[in-house]
């Protein structure tokens, strides 16, 4: 009784050990499938975004675009929403009326 205990034990361990190792050797591989995306990304430059721009008046809710260059990008312009704060004249000392 005392073997079988021992066997079972040692087989539970054995089988944690190699679904460890299995779960590492994913990961391991994963992290150099991403490290290959990065490699070809890097022909992109950086994305660079033009001011925010209202949909109404001077402020709220409006779009900024972003561009970027490069050989391989498949994506080298985009659009992104933006909100343009109502008071924000207010840190800049301007008054409510047009001199």
């Amino acid at each position: 009784m005392q073997a079988q205990k021992l066997w079972s034990q040692v087989a539970v361990i054995a089988l944690l050990v190699v679904a460890v190792t299995a779960t590492d050797a994913g990961k391991a591989e994963k992290q150099g499938g991403s490290a290959a995306k990065k490699d070809r990304r890097s022909d992109c430059g950086e994305w660079q975004w033009s001011v925010c721009v209202a949909h109404e008046g001077d402020c709220g809710l409006g779009t900024r675009e972003g561009t970027r260059g490069g050989a391989e990008c498949k994506q080298t312009i985009k659009t992104q929403r933006c909100k343009i704060p109502c008071n924000w004249k207010k840190k800049f000392g301007a008054s409510g009326g047009v001199q």
